[in-house]
């Protein structure tokens, strides 16, 4: 796992992590989603395991991935509008996945009974924008609703204040969507300095208590890219 999708939009983000050691794949434009979800990594590509689920439209990340991953491609029916927009929007910690349940792509669906993951359903489409994984079982997020939802799995939930996190051209934005976790290297990276947010003391010591370093990517206020997916 030396690879990491994110954003074209965000050079700043992707010299420091080439700096790091990664090699960079940038994210595709996908026109009939809104202008600031359009290029956001998140909205186009689920991995799980050995399998990449991709967008049909975009063809080149899914030819990227074909080397190291099985490729299945999907988002027929995908439009600009919610939920149709979230397909491939969901959170995959340990043996469970979390997402809208009747707006993730059937064929993720399929997969999750296969494999025996749990599939937890919340209201929140946005289900990987809004959490940042920081281990097999534990996640940070600002939605009340998913926060609830794992309140009896064995997924160990921080609760942050909304906000304080930028989205262009959104009021603004998430967690998820300004971070990426490496399994690998047990690191969360932050897009921005996770020291801006006002609940950075709490975010600290709760990935302390699951071994997970935090680096930040870049000064400045925490920046929703559309999270970093590294694989």
């Amino acid at each position: 796992m030396n690879k990491a999708i994110l954003s074209f939009r965000y050079p700043e983000y992707a010299q420091r992590l080439k700096s790091i050691g990664y090699d960079v794949i940038p994210s595709e434009t996908v026109d009939r989603f809104i202008p600031y979800e359009r290029d956001h990594a998140d909205m186009q590509c689920l991995i799980i395991d050995d399998t990449a689920f991709v967008l049909e439209s975009c063809g080149r990340l899914a030819d990227i991935l074909r080397s190291d991953y099985n490729v299945i491609t999907c988002g027929e029916f995908i439009d600009g509008k919610y939920p149709l927009n979230v397909p491939l929007n969901a959170a995959v910690t340990g043996d469970h996945i979390i997402a809208k349940s009747n707006s993730l792509d059937k064929k993720v669906v399929s997969y999750s009974e296969i494999n025996g993951y749990k599939l937890i359903d919340v209201n929140q489409g946005y289900a990987k924008c809004s959490c940042a994984i920081v281990s097999d079982n534990a996640l940070i997020t600002a939605d009340k609703g998913i926060y609830r939802a794992l309140r009896n799995t064995d997924i160990d939930a921080l609760l942050i204040g909304q906000g304080s996190i930028r989205l262009c051209g959104a009021e603004y934005g998430f967690i998820g969507g300004a971070s990426g976790y490496d399994k690998e290297t047990e690191t969360l990276y932050l897009c921005g300095d996770i020291k801006t947010h006002p609940d950075y003391e709490i975010v600290k010591e709760f990935c302390n208590k699951y071994n997970t370093k935090t680096v930040s990517l870049t000064p400045g206020p925490l920046t929703d890219i559309g999270g970093i997916i590294f694989c």
